[in-house]
């Protein structure tokens, strides 16, 4: 039995090979930066965001919240955390009922001792989002 490791960029690939789009047509539906996506793609960056995922996923007909849970891995890796893509990140997972992502990313950062003063951040914008929301 084959045991395939999934990642954020495999799985966008095999969306792109069953919908039969190349890099620039996903870039043209998307609105995506030709050469962002590709190096995004190609793993030379690390420069996927949110946003981007959703309408990646818009073209590929999937709901909101597709993929979400290999996402984490562009938010946080073993030296550091990506507040800049943290945050939007586990606000939309909340706009979307994504707890078990939220979960996930609140489990993976305990795991450094060093970012629980990140989780008072997150928290107080998370508290932040959902009263302006409100408003």
């Amino acid at each position: 039995m084959r045991v395939v490791n999934r990642s954020l960029r495999w799985e966008i690939e095999d969306q792109m090979k069953l919908h039969g789009h190349n890099i620039n047509q996903l870039a043209e539906f998307t609105g995506i930066n030709p050469d962002n996506l590709s190096s995004a793609l190609n793993g030379i960056s690390r420069s996927m965001t949110i946003n981007q995922l959703d309408a990646l996923g818009k073209v590929f007909g999937k709901v909101p919240g597709w993929l979400y849970e290999l996402y984490t891995e562009e938010c946080i890796s073993e030296e550091r955390l990506s507040r800049r893509r943290l945050v939007p990140y586990l606000v939309r997972c909340a706009e979307v009922g994504r707890n078990d992502c939220i979960d996930a990313v609140v489990s993976k950062i305990l795991d450094n001792p060093k970012n629980v003063i990140a989780i008072f951040v997150l928290t107080f914008v998370g508290l932040v989002h959902s009263f302006t929301s409100q408003l």
